[in-house]
């Protein structure tokens, strides 16, 4: 296995360089950080000497036998804007509209990823209100690679304006336009997420070997079936055409199956919403009697439709559904409306896993003259009407490939601190999110140093069950809980701004709020209150369990009944329980379990959780064994 890694170093080493090159992240407009000697870094001819000028300052170095240099910029506080100029024999490299403030790598998943413009909470008012040139964003490009690269794919620096901010993560801008407004530097962001990535994929493969439940798999990585580029050559072409079928709006309309008179008489029933199994390009028919005589406005609304659809009425298109798009009552022009039969149809497909999923009890409808009649019941379905969707290997989740080519290759670009926002990919497997989620940040720091590490816990998501039960969601949050035990990290919790509905929750705006003031205590050592109150002690007495916590600031409170509290008996059979403040404690009873083993709060997928501390910081849901 050393021998592995041994080679790979070995790869890189011998690549020559013969013209003077730096990394893409070295562009115009960007920001370096402020209060830190500043790594630059690149190639040339071996032996060449390299002299790097910022302002008035000038450092020289030479380059090794391999043509790699590396220079450090001294500390300067945050200004500009400056000139970069990089030397090497005849070569000259001039970067323009330099600043000097904070860096901030954004890394993580979809919810990391959400654009302001996919709909997040006030986006259209936020981007009139984004010119702000000293805010500047660089987008890594979504690459994967299977061995560590020496440099991004491309990039470029925006400034923040309203012709670009629409494209910047929400959460970042958010925290970024914080840090500016209060700290008032200019604030660089370098984002490299991936939508659905688990967090092996953001690891490096030699620490994965040595992660519990993750060495078979890393094994794998290292003796594949055949060369990666063949495995991936295959994969394009698959994934390709997966996306060619779901997107054919003119083939879907050229099977007539939104017709009214095409003939489903051979296609299966269902009684809808159900866990029934709908896979690959589904069609889904309802037919519906009425007299337009008497429609003054008709509207059709059907949730929880996953993830892409054309949507017909009476063979006419309504609505091209994306994946990013909010589902909203549709308005159905009076003119298709018959006399007797009419009908709504669906083409249904699911990018991620080719499973479909349509409608939730009571979120069926046509509104008629303002009064829903349900849709539910009684659909036709088919997937044999087109093509099966081909499934590609999503080889942007295996493991270390995206560590290798969207973090390896910037990993020392002089940063503030990290902000992360995943853990949905790994909700399956908790167990071994602990670990995981630490050597990951340990790989990190070993390319940035000790620096910051600020990460969102999951939010509320899925249906609220209506007893305690198990969760490998609240397990999940457990294990970034557990992450605080690093040094210099911070979690912002969210319990309380999901949607049950919707994995990528809308209100960015205090996700990035949350962030910010975990940065302000951690990265620049605020007084400030960062966090919600978290699990200190769990006692007994006469009164019940008693709660003691961390972070009340100034005092606890609740924004409803006080309920999420649960407690467990000897055989582990968990009640809800009674709550009460008193003071900056909380006291748990049960009429069910007299003397509780443990006890929980908002420990659930979409758990209740009203208790904060004055400043309106949620609560760190938890649950801890008694003594």
């Amino acid at each position: 296995m050393k021998a592995f890694f041994s080679t790979i170093f070995i790869l890189l080493s011998t690549l020559v360089f013969s013209q003077l090159k730096l990394p893409r992240l070295f562009a115009d407009h960007m920001v370096i950080q402020r209060n830190q000697p500043t790594k630059v870094w690149g190639w040339t001819e071996p032996g060449e000497k390299v002299s790097v000028t910022l302002d008035a300052e000038k450092q020289q170095v030479k380059a090794d036998k391999t043509g790699y240099w590396e220079t450090y910029l001294k500390a300067r506080k945050a200004g500009g804007p400056y000139t970069l100029m990089v030397v090497s024999g005849d070569s000259t490299i001039t970067y323009e509209d330099v600043l000097v403030g904070d860096v901030w790598i954004a890394g993580g998943q979809s919810n990391m990823e959400w654009q302001l413009q996919w709909n997040v909470n006030n986006w259209e008012e936020e981007v009139k209100d984004s010119d702000y040139p000293n805010i500047r964003f660089f987008k890594v490009p979504n690459t994967f690679a299977s061995s560590p690269q020496q440099d991004v794919s491309g990039g470029e620096w925006l400034l923040a304006n309203p012709d670009n901010s629409p494209q910047f993560s929400a959460v970042a801008w958010f925290f970024a336009k914080h840090n500016h407004l209060e700290k008032n530097v200019p604030v660089g962001v370098v984002e490299s997420h991936w939508g659905g990535t688990p967090a092996e994929a953001w690891t490096s493969l030699e620490t994965l070997t040595n992660t519990p439940g993750y060495e078979d798999i890393a094994d794998t990585i290292m003796n594949p079936s055949m060369p990666w580029d063949q495995l991936e050559a295959i994969n394009q072409k698959k994934d390709a055409r997966k996306w060619e079928l779901m997107r054919d709006q003119e083939g879907a309309v050229a099977t007539g199956a939104q017709n009214v008179d095409f003939d489903d008489s051979n296609w299966e029933r269902l009684d809808l919403p159900c866990n029934c199994r709908m896979t690959d390009l589904a069609w889904l028919r309802r037919e519906v009697n009425l007299s337009p005589d008497t429609i003054k406005d008709i509207k059709l609304y059907i949730s929880n439709v996953v993830q892409e659809a054309f949507v017909f009425y009476n063979g006419e298109l309504l609505w091209t559904k994306k994946w990013s798009d909010d589902i909203q009552p549709l308005e159905i022009p009076k003119e298709l409306v018959r006399a007797g039969k009419n009908v709504i149809t669906y083409r249904v497909a699911n990018s991620w896993d080719n499973n479909v999923y349509f409608g939730r009890p009571g979120e069926m409808w046509l509104e008629i003259n303002g009064t829903k009649h349900s849709l539910e019941h009684d659909w036709k379905y088919s997937s044999d009407i087109e093509p099966d969707i081909p499934m590609a290997v999503k080889m942007f989740q295996m493991p270390s490939f995206l560590y290798n080519a969207k973090i390896a290759p910037i990993g020392g670009y002089t940063a503030r601190g990290v902000i992360w926002y995943q853990g949905e990919s790994n909700a399956d497997k908790p167990q071994y999110y602990r670990q995981l989620f630490t050597n990951m940040i340990g790989d990190w720091r070993k390319l940035w140093g000790d620096i910051p590490f600020l990460y969102v816990q999951l939010a509320n998501f899925m249906q609220r069950q209506d007893q305690p039960v198990a969760s490998d969601w609240a397990e999940l949050r457990e294990a970034q809980t557990q992450t605080l035990a690093l040094p210099k990290t911070a979690m912002a919790v969210t319990i309380d701004i999901g949607n049950p509905d919707d994995i990528h929750p809308r209100n960015k705006q205090d996700v990035g709020a949350r962030l910010w003031l975990a940065a302000k205590k951690v990265s620049y050592g605020d007084e400030v209150v960062y966090s919600g109150p978290s699990i200190k002690e769990a006692t007994t007495d006469r009164e019940g369990v008693i709660l003691s916590f961390d972070h009340v600031g100034s005092g606890l409170k609740s924004t409803g009944p006080l309920n999420g509290f649960a407690v467990a008996d000897d055989a582990n059979n968990w009640y809800w329980a009674q709550a009460r403040i008193v003071g900056d404690q909380v006291i748990v009873t049960s009429e069910n379990v007299k003397t509780p083993k443990a006890v929980s709060y908002a420990w659930g997928d979409n758990p209740e959780a009203p208790l904060y501390n004055q400043e309106g910081l949620p609560a760190v849901p938890f649950q801890i064994k008694l003594k």
